[in-house]
């Protein structure tokens, strides 16, 4: 394996190069998830279920390109100390989950999603601290891949398609559509689900590192 110090894997690592692929097979996997429930494929290859959960998703796909954007730094620059990058994500992963929890509970809106957002956020930062390369590689990752997301979910509940992407909670208020599209799609695309994307992938990713070590001890990856 290179050194880390080593003038290569600063010169040859490209994370613009590992993220775009990616980041195309999600928008890839939205796409066809979109004409599957315009054409009402069966479930559970999709689903137009409020939040409806189907084989085609871009949520499954963060455990493995975490796995893949891990693996390609491991090659060209060793991660940091793994028990500790463990450790740290694990932390971040109990704060994410303790603000979706506030969030599911009754209460003035307001201020749940004022604690949700604050957990997640320190959950999310608590990232950079525990692998702050893949993090960030993690977090463009989720923009690319979230982003397009936002923009069907606008259109589709403009037009009302008949799909997850426009389904609303019966339960869920008559506020407007602005107010509507900000709360159920666009700050969950642009802020929460890029937090699940990066302290999932980087807890997944380490894990992944770690097993690595274990089969090629002779690599000498600090544990």
């Amino acid at each position: 394996m290179r050194n880390s110090t080593s003038p290569a894997s600063s010169t040859n690592f490209s994370a613009a190069r590992i993220v775009i692929v990616p980041a195309l097979i999600a928008i890839a996997v939205t796409l066809t998830r979109l004409i599957g429930e315009l054409h009402h494929w069966p479930k559970p290859l999709v689903n137009a279920d409020v939040c409806g959960k189907a084989i085609l998703g871009v949520v499954w796909l963060v455990p493995i390109f975490s796995i893949y954007f891990a693996m390609s730094l491991w090659r060209w620059r060793q991660p940091p100390r793994l028990s500790v990058t463990i450790a740290l994500s694990a932390g971040g992963l109990l704060l994410k989950l303790a603000g979706t929890y506030i969030m599911e509970q009754h209460g003035p809106y307001l201020v749940r999603m004022g604690l949700n957002f604050a957990l997640t956020l320190a959950g999310l930062l608590l990232q950079f601290v525990a692998w702050s390369q893949l993090a960030k590689i993690l977090l463009v990752y989720g923009y690319l891949s979230r982003i397009p997301i936002a923009i069907v979910q606008f259109l589709a509940m403009r037009g009302a398609w008949g799909t997850h992407y426009d389904a609303i909670d019966p339960g869920f208020p008559k506020i407007g559509f602005w107010p509507t599209y900000l709360r159920v799609a666009f700050v969950p695309n642009i802020f929460f689900m890029e937090a699940y994307t990066v302290i999932a992938g980087v807890l997944i990713g380490s894990v992944a590192c770690a097993l690595l070590r274990r089969a090629l001890p002779a690599h000498g990856v600090p544990a």
